[in-house]
């Protein structure tokens, strides 16, 4: 099987944070070609040596249109139809083991279009940080974004082209599907947030990077407020590192993450997001209290 893996990058230090690393290289056993989509800027040598080392490509960009704008871009150089199958990641997730399972699902299901997770808010899709294109859907996938091109508005990338393509897809009669999937939840929130101890208990190798590093956007916190999320990021590595105790040796180092300067300001952020929670719940109170008034 010829296959190949685009792996979408925004990150600005000349140093690959080690996360990406250790993404990168549980990648390799599952694709016959890995390449890596950034941002242009200067990459140190060692980066630059980990990239030769591990036989993985490196095409910089200009940043535009997030992920979908980076694999648009991508699908220009390379004669995607050349490929029985094709890997669409992202780094907003952390890989914090090997992603066995996954690859064994995929093997023994025959979907043309799939992923590690599913949503039905607005309509069935599937979760953008991890797809596969199967033979049978590549060309479709081809056209589609060669016809939408570059979408720079990340509300618009959200319809168009993570919602919009499964849509697309769906009526040309491709089979769809997620290996950890959610599709029976029809709430608001998003399940990679509001399930995300779920999924990982059902096998979901991965976890959104924003809970590990505390990197919401402001107008995420009353949102996941809401949701009664718990942002101490030590909650969720414990939460991992219990479930796999006896696997420790396969874990990503979780020190080595928070060890980098992603996190400098993460006690001030959590202190944030706890006031934005605390300030939430007494809107909160005050609504039902004014309603049994």
């Amino acid at each position: 099987m010829n296959s190949i893996c685009f792996f979408s990058s925004y990150f600005n230090e000349p140093a690959i944070p080690y996360y990406i690393k250790f993404y990168l290289e549980n990648l390799t056993p599952y694709f016959n070609e890995i390449v890596f989509i950034t941002n242009d800027k200067q990459l140190d040598i060692e980066s630059k040596n980990f990239f030769v080392e591990k036989n993985i490509k490196l095409n910089y960009v200009v940043n535009e249109g997030w992920d979908f704008g980076m694999w648009y871009k991508a699908f220009q150089i390379y004669d995607i139809k050349n490929y029985d199958r094709i890997g669409l990641v992202n780094d907003s997730c952390i890989l914090f083991m090997k992603p066995d399972g996954f690859f064994d699902w995929l093997d023994k299901n025959d979907y043309d279009y799939c992923g590690m997770v599913d949503s039905n808010a607005v309509s069935y899709h599937l979760q953008s940080f991890f797809l596969i294109i199967n033979k049978k859907a590549v060309p479709h996938v081809y056209n589609y974004f060669m016809q939408q091109g570059i979408v720079k508005d990340v509300k618009d990338v959200i319809k168009i082209y993570e919602i919009g393509l499964c849509k697309y897809l769906l009526q040309e009669g491709l089979k769809l599907g997620a290996c950890y999937s959610i599709s029976d939840y029809f709430g608001e929130y998003s399940p990679t947030y509001y399930f995300s101890e779920k999924l990982i208990l059902k096998g979901l190798p991965l976890i959104k990077k924003k809970i590990l590093l505390c990197s919401f956007r402001k107008n995420e916190l009353f949102t996941l407020a809401r949701m009664k999320f718990i942002f101490n990021p030590k909650h969720h590595i414990n939460y991992i590192k219990q479930l796999y105790q006896f696997e420790n040796s396969n874990l990503i180092n979780f020190r080595m993450i928070q060890d980098q300067n992603y996190t400098v300001s993460l006690f001030l952020k959590v202190q944030c997001i706890r006031i934005a929670s605390f300030f939430f719940q007494i809107i909160r109170s005050f609504r039902i209290k004014f309603i049994l008034l």
